[in-house]
C-alpha cells in the first residue's frame, strides 16, 4: 500500500540542531513527507528528502523575499494543486503561518508542532518587539484554523492554552530519538587501564535559557569541594563571551574547554567520552524555556546520567534518583551537591546510565514516537471534511 503524502513546512530546512525533524521524516511507516522551505540548508548532512525551496530562485530574489515576508510563493501553490496531499504539518508556530495559506487554498487540515520559544513569545514580553508583531497578531488566526497542535511537554501544552489555544486541539507528543545512532556504552572510557578524570558535558546554544552560567558555577563549586573533573561545552551563541569570562573569573579555565559548534557525530563522540550530561535549563528573563530537550534524550540513550533543573520537559526525560538528578531552578547548592555526588561515584553513574538507556528504549524510540505521530495524523484525517 502506498504511503499517504503530507506537506511539511520548515522555514529553514534544516539547521544542524534539528536532527529530530530529519529523523521524524525518515521513520514514517504509513506516511511520507514533502518539504516546503524558504531555504534548503545542509543537504549533505540531511539527505533523502524531497525539498521545495523558495531560495531556488536566489536567496535575495523578489520571490524569495516575498515568501520570507508573507509565506506566499507561486511554485508552492502549483505543487499543492497538482499533487494530492492529505494534510499539512508545520514545525514551530511561526512556520504554521507559512503553511496556513496553502492549507486554506487546498482545503487541507493543518497540524502544528510547537517547541517552546514559539509559544513563550506569545505570553512573554517579547511579543511587543517589532520582529514578533506579525506572529503575535496572527496567532489567533493560527489557533482558529489549525486542527491539531502537538506540544513537546505538558508544561508547553499549558502555556499554549494560556496563549489562547483551545485545549481540545492540543495533544502531547514527545519527540523520539533514533536509538540506532546511539550505541549504549557499557562502561566509561579508560586511559592506560585506569579510569579517566570524569568529564562533565554541556551541549546547546549559548543562550540564557540553557542556564550554562549556573552549570559552570556548580562545576566550580564541585571542584572546590575536592572533586576531580573537567568540563566541555559544545555550542555557540550570544552568551559565549560572558561564559568565557565567567570561567576566567571562577579560576577554572584549565578545567573547561569550549568546543564551539560541531557536527552531530562529534556530539555523540563527546557523549561517549563523558561521565554525565549537565542540563541546567531555566526560564530566561524573556520567558523563553525548554520543552523536550533532545540532547538529554540522546545522552540517556548512550547511557549518560543527566543532572538537570526541574524545568520544561526535563522531568519527563529524567527520573530523579533513577536515571539522573533533578533540582529546582536556580538552586545552586543542590545542583552542586548532585553534581558532586555523581562525579564522585562511578558505580552510581553506571547504574543511572543503564536505567536511562532502558527508559529511552521504552518511551522515546523514534519508531514508537512516529507511530504515535501517525496516530495523530489519522485522528485529524478521520474528523476532516474537505470544505
Amino acid at each position: 500500500m502506498e504511503p499517504t503524502t503530507f506537506a511539511l513546512f520548515r522555514n529553514n530546512f534544516l539547521p544542524l540542531s534539528e536532527t529530530f525533524i530529519h529523523d521524524e521524516l525518515r521513520f514514517h511507516e504509513r506516511y511520507t513527507g514533502v518539504v516546503f522551505a524558504r531555504r534548503h540548508l545542509n543537504a549533505d548532512v540531511f539527505p533523502g528528502h524531497e525539498v521545495h525551496a523558495a531560495d531556488g530562485a536566489g536567496a535575495n530574489s523578489p520571490a524569495s523575499l516575498l515568501y520570507g515576508a508573507t509565506g506566499l510563493y507561486a511554485p508552492f501553490f502549483r505543487e499543492f494543486f497538482t499533487r494530492r496531499f492529505a494534510l499539512v504539518h508545520a514545525h514551530f508556530g511561526h512556520n504554521g503561518l507559512y503553511a496556513l495559506p496553502y492549507a486554506v487554498a487546498a482545503r487541507l487540515p493543518l497540524v502544528v508542532t510547537v517547541h517552546g520559544r514559539d509559544v513563550t513569545i506569545l505570553t512573554g514580553p517579547d511579543r511587543h518587539k517589532p520582529e514578533f508583531w506579525y506572529y503575535s497578531l496572527r496567532a489567533r488566526q493560527l489557533f482558529a484554523r489549525t486542527n491539531l497542535f502537538l506540544a513537546a511537554s505538558t508544561e508547553l501544552a499549558e502555556l499554549l492554552v494560556e496563549a489562547g489555544c483551545d485545549p481540545e486541539k492540543i495533544r502531547i507528543h514527545r519527540l523520539g530519538v533514533d536509538l540506532s545512532n546511539f550505541a549504549f556504552r557499557e562502561s566509561e572510557p579508560e586511559e592506560n587501564g585506569s579510569a579517566q578524570t570524569p568529564q562533565v558535558l554541556m551541549v546547546g546554544r549559548f543562550v540564557k535559557k540553557k542556564g550554562f552560567h549556573y552549570g559552570l558555577r556548580a562545576f566550580a563549586a564541585a571542584l572546590s569541594s575536592g572533586v576531580s573533573a573537567r568540563c566541555r561545552l559544545i555550542g555557540d551563541g550570544p552568551e559565549r563571551g560572558a561564559l568565557e569570562q565567567l570561567v576566567r573569573d571562577l579560576g577554572i579555565a584549565d578545567r573547561v574547554v569550549f568546543s564551539g559548534s560541531v557536527p552531530h557525530a562529534a556530539v555523540r563522540e563527546a557523549m561517549n567520552e563523558s561521565a554525565l550530561l549537565l542540563a541546567p535549563s531555566m526560564v530566561a528573563p524573556n520567558m523563553d524555556r525548554e520543552s523536550g530537550l533532545i540532547v538529554a534524550k540522546e545522552a540517556a540513550a548512550v547511557g549518560l546520567p543527566v543532572v538537570a533543573h526541574w524545568h520544561g520537559g526535563l522531568p519527563d526525560i529524567v527520573d530523579d534518583g533513577v536515571t539522573g538528578f533533578l533540582v529546582p531552578e536556580r538552586d545552586l547548592g543542590r545542583l552542586t551537591d548532585r553534581l558532586s555526588r555523581l562525579l564522585g561515584d562511578r558505580q552510581l553513574r553506571v547504574g543511572f546510565g543503564r536505567a536511562a538507556r532502558e527508559k529511552m528504549e521504552r518511551d522515546y524510540d523514534i519508531r514508537i514516537a512516529n507511530r504515535r505521530l501517525e496516530g495523530f495524523y489519522d485522528e485529524v484525517l478521520s474528523g476532516w471534511t474537505r470544505r
